[in-house]
């Protein structure tokens, strides 16, 4: 199940600066810049966003209109209004900054990345995940062309350009560049480094994204080693004892495949481990609830910590509403909301969500068909699912006789889930016209000769 949804955020803003004040001095503008990077760094991007601006237009008077500094500055420019989800004028900006680089006649200049990549993930945050491959591609060749085929500068890229793959149904493609990027962080950082925590999480989300549970769950129990030798009892441990219990969970709604079995073998690094696969497969399923209870010792009652607690105790809920014990996920996802709420952010509870949902084999996301015979197209589906969190009716949106066959396959799907409702001031509340999108494969038809 796709899950992300991107808002393009409306801006008008009002830029303080005269056009005639626009040049100042370098001095003025390291100023300005630092005065930028304070704003950006704390999260303020409505302010940061005219400075950013007034940084560009001091740069090109400064320099020139084509000078590489000048593509920092738009990068600059750009990268503010991504994260204030503005990712059209996030866009205009990367392509800017791409545009005045390229000029140099180089096409494998190093300060290409940073615009390429934000390019990229501007693409795939407008669902034009087709066009994010070139770009994302591009800067990855780029670090491997200049700083060598393990260079770290490649990880941020290539994390984004796995996502893109991933979505677009290029799973083979994903799989092998997630394999790389887990072995090159290793080479960088070293098996137990805790730099490795990142890297080791992002292939263990992998595993559980291909159905192999187990190698996933063992990624994560050493996850939870590295940060409890770095600092015993750790609050870095928590992403891993979450992931602990999710595989638990997972494995128990969708079970484990041969592939599983062997990705585990392989996770452990030697054919001779079989015995500790086998004992990890036969660990007791309690053991991933005890890990969600271990995370909430870990927090305690901290205020700082009031959002990743409300985190946890969704996934408490969501063990329970696997566990068909409705009622305790109820009361859990109630104290998760009291959380969220004191953290000032409640959105991971205010939509229903799938907390089982198995994809159709039609399903984008399942498996790469060819493009030449296959047309890729979204069915929505309107849902109306009670407070309890219990799907009442589907209907299919946008109904279509060519793709009828893959709208029955959605459907069919769907009424094997199983839901966490949506809450509103605390209290789960029935919602009658949520819309779930799947993106499926459509034959085309055939071109007679």
């Amino acid at each position: 199940m796709r899950t992300s949804t991107f808002l393009l955020v409306a801006l008008a803003i009002v830029h303080p600066f005269a056009t005639a004040n626009a040049a100042g001095t370098p001095d003025e503008r390291a100023a300005a810049y630092r005065e930028f990077r304070e704003a950006f760094d704390k999260g303020d991007y409505k302010t940061a966003l005219p400075i950013a601006d007034r940084v560009v237009e001091m740069t090109r008077s400064q320099f020139d209109e084509d000078a590489p500094e000048v593509a920092s500055a738009l990068t600059n420019l750009a990268t503010t209004y991504y994260r204030m989800q503005a990712y059209g004028d996030a866009l205009d900006n990367y392509r800017a900054a791409i545009d005045v680089l390229e000029l140099q006649n180089d096409p494998a200049d190093m300060r290409l990345v940073r615009p390429l990549h934000g390019l990229g993930s501007a693409l795939l945050a407008m669902q034009r995940q087709e066009e994010a491959i070139a770009p994302l591609k591009r800067a990855v060749d780029i670090v491997r062309n200049r700083s060598g085929l393990h260079s770290e500068d490649q990880l941020a890229p290539l994390k984004t350009l796995i996502a893109v793959y991933a979505d677009t149904g290029l799973m083979a493609e994903a799989s092998r560049e997630q394999d790389y990027a887990f072995s090159v962080a290793e080479q960088v950082y070293g098996k137990n480094d805790p730099r490795m925590l990142g890297p080791i999480n992002d292939l263990a989300l992998w595993n559980e994204k291909t159905g192999r549970y187990t190698a996933a769950r063992l990624l994560h129990t050493r996850a939870v080693q590295i940060a409890d030798a770095a600092q015993p009892d750790s609050i870095k441990a928590i992403p891993g004892l979450r992931g602990i219990a999710r595989c638990f969970r997972l494995s128990y709604a969708y079970g484990e495949s041969q592939d599983s079995i062997d990705a585990a073998i392989n996770t452990l690094g030697d054919p001779r481990t079989g015995s500790l696969v086998a004992q990890a497969i036969d660990a007791p399923s309690s053991d991933g609830e005890r890990s969600l209870r271990t995370a909430l010792t870990r927090l305690g009652d901290a205020p700082e910590h009031a959002a990743l607690r409300g985190e946890v105790l969704v996934d408490l809920g969501d063990w329970y509403l696997t566990a068909s014990m409705r009622p305790r996920a109820i009361d859990n996802w109630r104290s998760a909301w009291k959380d969220l709420e004191a953290a000032g952010n409640t959105r991971l509870l205010e939509r229903p969500t799938a907390v089982i949902y198995a994809p159709p084999p039609v399903a984008v996301s399942q498996r790469q068909r060819d493009p030449d015979e296959n047309s890729t197209e979204p069915v929505r589906i309107q849902l109306a699912i009670d407070a309890t969190g219990v799907m009442q009716d589907a209907t299919v949106a946008n109904p279509a006789p060519a793709r009828e066959s893959a709208e029955k396959a959605v459907l069919a799907a769907l009424h094997r889930s199983a839901w966490r409702p949506a809450f509103r001031y605390g209290e789960p509340v029935a919602v009658n016209d949520f819309v779930f999108v799947e993106k499926v494969y459509v034959k085309l038809p055939k071109v007679s000769e």
